[in-house]
């Protein structure tokens, strides 16, 4: 059931105790499509592809694409619940068992944000 719509006044305190607690709640559902979606990476049949500890997550994914879907998956999950990733704290690292060229690099954004490449 859901209620009426109301505007939020105030946020959780940064640091408070139960942040973390109540952030785990809220993006619970997006942890859950993450792993539905079947993209990612996995150990056996465990799903990897998206941990999560207090406000960050690392996405784990074994190809460019299937990074692409996790990211377009987390872009409108934030779009319903009015979350905000934010590309310029956020890094990505690929990882290949041969040198590749870094002109070969694949590019990810969120948002129309393009996301940094980190090489460590």
């Amino acid at each position: 059931m859901l209620s009426k719509v109301f505007t939020i006044e105030n946020g959780v305190k940064q640091g408070g105790i139960v942040s973390p607690v109540l952030l785990c709640i809220y993006i619970d559902g997006l942890l859950r499509l993450l792993r539905e979606s079947n993209v990612g990476c996995f150990i056996g049949n465990v799903f990897v592809g998206a941990l999560a500890y207090a406000d960050d997550i690392a996405l784990l994914a074994p190809t460019p694409r299937a990074m692409r879907h996790l990211l377009l998956i987390c872009k409108e999950y934030g779009k319903k619940f009015s979350i905000k990733f934010n590309a310029a704290k956020s890094a990505w690292l690929y990882f290949s068992k041969g040198k590749q060229p870094h002109a070969c690099f694949p590019q990810f954004s969120i948002d129309g944000n393009l996301i940094n490449h980190a090489s460590e």
